[in-house]
């Protein structure tokens, strides 16, 4: 095991990304970051070498196809505005403003967002809608279960 501290560790993921923005940059690219869930890296991961292609080309085709069927045209991104919280304050708010339940099967790889679990594509899962417009939330049937109960 090495014995990395953190300023080395630091300064290594540094060197790491000004390298990837230099590759980037040389071929007219952005570089994008972004943290994920553990369980959530290791799927993106699994299905890279599954299709035997580079992770950031999957995310890239990913992206692509979000954003290529017009819907930033349409408005229509509510999917992207579930109710969310900053802190552990708020997320007793988020889930007490629930007014309502309703069961669903996941269409989408998603993750409970009490737990973050992850509910992979149909799987059953519970949908919260909002009283106060904040969007909704998808929780796994433990979580809601708790939730219920409190």
């Amino acid at each position: 095991m090495s014995n990395m501290g953190p300023d080395k560790s630091r300064k290594q993921g540094e060197k790491m990304r000004q390298k990837a923005m230099a590759v980037a940059m040389k071929r007219k690219e952005e570089y994008l970051g972004a943290r994920v869930p553990k369980t959530l890296k290791d799927r993106v991961i699994a299905k890279a070498d599954e299709m035997n292609i580079p992770v950031s080309l999957l995310i890239r085709r990913v992206l692509e196809e979000a954003f290529s069927d017009g819907m930033e045209s349409q408005n229509e991104w509510t999917f992207l505005k579930p109710a969310q919280s900053e802190n552990k304050a708020n997320e007793v708010d988020k889930f007490a403003d629930i007014i309502g339940w309703k069961e669903l099967e996941v269409n989408q790889d998603r993750s409970c967002e009490r737990c973050r679990e992850p509910l992979p594509k149909g799987t059953e899962a519970d949908l919260g809608f909002s009283a106060a417009d904040n969007g909704y939330v998808i929780v796994c049937h433990t979580c809601k279960t708790q939730l219920a109960n409190t």
